[in-house]
């Protein structure tokens, strides 16, 4: 024998077993945030079909903000739920958009019914919607107003000001636009120009029903912007 020592081979670390874990854990927690999403999905169309079953003209757009989605569910109460929709028709008047903002949802247990901690939104009416609101409503004046119509703008103070052209005259006049009651305006006449006596006398109060709101809601402030 030599004088030398042969030193035994070095151990070879094996890591296919780790990397094995580490992609299943991937596999797994990407199957789960698809099962999230297609949760929430599913969980979207059912409450935008509920709220259109509910009286709401059109199915609305539903979102559910958070995650992960399925831990609310469990819970059955969502952080926030945002709610859109456009061109809502019902009456003379449609709604050009709807937006709406559900903080703390609590859904009861049968999933049919719950109730919202805090609800803020907003909805636009267009000036060629209350012009078309106006004519249809006034009644005489929707027959004496040309192929022009009313040209409206913003007079402020919620007044809204209609340049007309009559049949035979021109004019304008000047609404205050306020709530009656409920998702019911009212158009006011407070002034008017070139007009004769038997045209305000017809337009000087006009009332304007506006489509059903989901979850009951109701009209609380009017704002007329340019």
């Amino acid at each position: 024998m030599s004088g030398y020592q042969t030193s035994a081979p070095a151990r070879v670390r094996r890591r296919r077993p780790l990397r094995t874990l580490l992609i299943v854990v991937i596999v797994v927690i990407g199957l789960l945030v698809a099962a999230d999403f297609a949760g929430r999905a599913v969980a979207e169309n059912v409450l935008a079909s509920q709220i259109k079953s509910h009286g709401f003209p059109k199915k609305p757009s539903v979102s559910i903000k958070g995650f992960p989605f399925l831990t609310q569910l469990a819970a059955r109460k969502f952080q926030q739920v945002d709610l859109s929709s456009s061109d809502v028709p019902e009456g003379p008047v449609t709604i050009k958009t709807v937006n709406a903002v559900l903080n703390g949802v609590h859904v009861d247990s049968d999933f049919k019914g719950g109730t919202v901690d805090r609800l803020t939104g907003s909805a636009f009416i267009s000036f060629p919607e209350v012009s078309n609101a106006l004519q249809t409503q006034a009644g005489p004046l929707g027959s004496l107003v040309g192929s022009s119509g009313l040209t409206l703008s913003s007079v402020g103070h919620n007044e809204v000001r209609a340049s007309m052209n009559l049949v035979v005259i021109s004019g304008s006049a000047t609404w205050r636009i306020t709530q009656v009651s409920g998702n019911e305006l009212e158009a006011q006449l407070v002034g008017s120009s070139g007009l004769p006596s038997a045209v305000t006398s017809a337009i000087s109060s006009i009332k304007l029903p506006l489509p059903s709101l989901p979850f009951n809601l109701t009209i609380k402030d009017v704002q007329v912007t340019p």
